[in-house]
């Protein structure tokens, strides 16, 4: 006997599932996407001046790096923005996604609907330059995790499995799907699967719009024309708008545009149809030689030359006239006219739109859920790195041989005073150096991808640092006991349990402020030879101005005073010096 399933038998959930990873059709939004850029301008502060003035000193100068851009884009198709170095290529994607941090100027459409960072989260992906990927996690685990921060909290794991295994599919990841990233030491995959992989982590949400920063940057001419026939069949058949920039592509790869866009000094000399580019520039006088890159040449025939003041000045008079025949072309005035046009219809799936906003957008990621899923990624990466694994586990205990080797065991007699002091100084020193050592070490790959992340709008800055902290404390508990278990008896301080506790617990809290100290720096400093330089400054400062052990604070000058006041190793000194000191019995000589 057959049984029949009707619509009242399934979970609202996995209904709305199947409408957001676009299985069932959605009548009442637009079949077509649009995307528009009119007259985008955009201004960056820049400080001129030696560094040694400071930022206070040094002279704040406006950039314009962006002037009047104007683009009418149509899903199903593949734009390319071509440029030299700095000719606004990024800063035009910076704008469209709204993440630009200067003053921008002029609109953003989606959809005939003024774009906001609302509806850039939920519509559009954006692929950075680099790669941020953990090296010891698979394919498949790199995109299960993303596909749990980036969808939203109702989605099942079978709807994530499902995601996951379609954008691997798309993106021609299946002989690759269980083989670990890998990095600079443990060999992964190729850097053009890296890249793919990236873009298939911004493909879980089904973007409408997919931007992408230099996909082909650093890799070879094979590895780049297949990236880019990928981003191609992408969107022809998905129907998605794709949008990258690239530095002078081959002409292999020219031809699979469907439009490019010309920058230069963030100038707009040509935006229209890829095949249509020669003849615009042969009409104005610019015929590209036979057998030659047209995008190579026409790059170069924008470019300022700035070797010279004569040839820097010839350069810019060409480009001026360049900029100036286009604005004034009808290829122009079409864009423009067709932007407007299209802006001026009612948007008829207003509604709808904001709808999905609120139901679709990452953020709707419950707090515990991606505290959990952060959790479990930084653990499961760190235990399958062996070298991670050990330097979180032992590296505090390395410090025990050279400590136990050095005092021995400590006796009872007046002499052992100063050892004692000496022991609880380097107690207090070993432990923060330790963790600063170990997150120079581990932290800056978790950095990165959190960077990438939060611009995404996946979790705060708070939810991150909590699992980081979540993630540190059993290593660290486990370093810390070790730590203390065997310097502690081996040198012989007090042998009372309630004692071992204490000196345990301090050294603990070291540990986890040096973590944390460092992770702060981290954020400040991208080099991590700055941050171990500061923390070191720091550490050693605090430990000679503010423990006890070097210098009694009541008799350092009053400035200094203040200073001990609002140290932690003020507290740690007295803590240790008093755990050991109270009720100990010694044994003084007849001098």
């Amino acid at each position: 006997m057959e049984t029949t399933t009707s619509a009242l038998d399934i979970p609202v959930n996995y209904i709305l599932g199947r409408c957001m990873f676009g299985n069932w059709d959605d009548d009442d939004e637009p079949t077509t996407t649009m995307l528009s850029i009119l007259n985008v301008s955009y201004v960056v502060k820049e400080r001129v001046g030696p560094w040694w003035k400071g930022a206070c000193l040094r002279r704040i100068r406006h950039k314009l790096v962006l002037r009047d851009a104007c683009m009418h884009l149509k899903s199903g198709q593949i734009t390319a923005v071509l440029g030299g170095s700095g000719s606004g290529k990024t800063s035009l994607l910076d704008c469209i996604a709204q993440r630009a941090d200067g003053v921008v100027s002029g609109k953003v459409y989606y959809n005939n609907m003024e774009c906001t960072p609302d509806i850039a989260q939920t519509y559009m992906s954006y692929v950075m330059q680099a790669d941020r990927l953990l090296p010891s996690l698979t394919v498949r685990e790199t995109l299960r995790y993303s596909a749990q921060l980036r969808l939203p909290g109702w989605a099942s794991d079978f709807d994530i499995e499902e995601k996951v295994s379609k954008v691997i599919i798309d993106m021609g990841l299946r002989h690759v799907a269980e083989s670990r990233i890998g990095g600079g030491i443990v060999r992964g995959i190729s850097g053009g699967e890296k890249r793919r992989v990236t873009i298939a982590i911004q493909l879980l949400q089904n973007p409408k719009i997919l931007l992408l920063d230099e996909p082909t940057s650093g890799l070879d001419s094979f590895t780049a024309s297949s990236l880019i026939a990928c981003l191609q069949n992408l969107a022809h058949q998905s129907g998605k708008i794709v949008l990258l920039t690239i530095h002078q592509p081959r002409s292999e790869i020219f031809k699979m545009f469907d439009k490019v866009a010309l920058l230069s000094n963030g100038q707009m000399v040509y935006f229209g149809e890829a095949s249509q580019m020669v003849p615009y520039f042969s009409q104005l006088g610019y015929r590209c030689p036979t057998y030659t890159n047209p995008a190579d040449y026409y790059i170069d025939l924008t470019s300022v030359d700035r070797r010279d003041n004569e040839r820097q000045g010839e350069t810019e008079e060409s480009l001026r006239e360049l900029v100036e025949a286009y604005s004034n072309s009808m290829l122009h005035k079409d864009v423009v006219y067709e932007i407007i046009e299209d802006t001026m219809k009612p948007s008829t799936g207003r509604q709808i739109l904001a709808q999905k906003i609120n139901h679709f957008r990452p953020q709707n990621s419950s707090f515990f859920r991606s505290l959990f899923t952060l959790l479990r990624r930084m653990t499961l990466n760190v235990f399958r790195d062996r070298t991670s694994y050990v330097s979180r586990m032992f590296l505090l205990s390395g410090f025990v041989p050279f400590i136990c080797i050095f005092l021995g065991h400590l006796g009872t007699n007046q002499t052992s005073v100063q050892d004692r002091i000496g022991l609880l100084y380097q107690s207090s020193q070993v432990p923060a150096m330790a963790a600063v050592l170990n997150a120079i070490a581990l932290f800056p790959v978790l950095r990165d991808l959190y960077y990438r992340e939060c611009r995404d709008g996946l979790y705060s800055a708070t939810t991150f640092l909590l699992a980081y902290l979540l993630h540190i404390l059993p290593f660290t508990m486990f370093s810390s006991a070790t730590f203390s278990s065997i310097v502690y008896w081996v040198t012989g301080l007090q042998p009372q349990t309630a004692n071992f506790l204490i000196y345990t617990a301090i050294i603990l809290f070291l540990h986890l402020f040096g973590e944390t100290m460092s992770v702060l720096l981290m954020g400040a400093f991208m080099n991590p030879n700055l941050v171990i330089s500061n923390a070191g400054i720091i550490l050693s400062a605090s430990g000679l101005m503010a423990s006890g052990f070097l210098r009694n604070v009541e008799k350092m000058i009053p400035i200094f005073q203040w200073a001990a006041w609002g140290n932690i190793y003020k507290y740690a000194g007295e803590i240790l010096a008093a755990n050991e000191f109270h009720d100990l019995q010694l044994t003084c000589g007849r001098n």
